[in-house]
């Protein structure tokens, strides 16, 4: 049987700014100064995308279909803020069935919690990284979450639109919002996202 594999549609735009850290650590200042206002984005453009990987007998890769993130700088890092809302009935790994049996009770149990968030409450900035700080709700089940990001820069996309770009990667245990242990599926599962937010 075809095991399927994701394929990721990803196109990324020219980033024309780019954020670099090439100067020493005490002379970087945060790149979210330069910013003002709610940049945000969601699963219909090319420009982002969410992904998860779980290790296993089969490793499993795949993304969603259906998601929105909003992004709000208010004249400093601290004051910044991060909402993300995914659809989980929207998973995609490139196998039907493995999709229909993610959604079922024992892993995603859309039919009862079709909703996955992240909702900042600090975000903090050392040595050229960013770091969220929120809270994760999956299954019902909210946990403290923190993460790393990197904001990459900015451009102009196909559409014409300014957009700023993100990307990081961070992994949590899926057993401590509810979900099955199984034999032949690994409890971590990590995340990645790339993402081209406009104003």
């Amino acid at each position: 049987m075809d095991w399927g594999q994701y394929e990721s549609t990803l196109e990324k735009s020219e980033i024309v700014n780019e954020e670099t850290d090439t100067a020493s650590v005490e002379a970087l200042v945060p790149s979210f100064n330069k910013l003002s206002g709610t940049y945000s984005v969601d699963a219909s453009s090319d420009n982002a995308e969410i992904l998860f990987e779980v290790d296993g007998l089969k490793n499993t890769k795949g993304g969603f279909g259906e998601f929105n993130v909003s992004f709000e700088v208010n004249e400093s890092v601290e004051s910044a803020s991060i909402i993300v809302n995914i659809d989980a009935a929207t998973i995609n790994t490139g196998n039907k069935m493995r999709d229909e049996h993610l959604l079922e009770e024992g892993f995603f149990n859309t039919a009862k919690y079709p909703k996955i968030t992240f909702k900042s409450d600090q975000i903090t900035w050392s040595e050229g990284v960013y770091t969220a700080n929120g809270e994760l709700t999956l299954l019902a089940t909210t946990k403290p979450l923190s993460f790393d990001f990197n904001h990459l820069g900015s451009g102009t996309n196909k559409n014409k639109a300014d957009f700023e770009a993100f990307e990081g990667t961070f992994a949590f245990d899926r057993t401590e919002y509810g979900m099955e242990e199984d034999a032949s599926v690994g409890n971590e599962v990590t995340i990645s996202f790339y993402l081209e937010l406009v104003k």
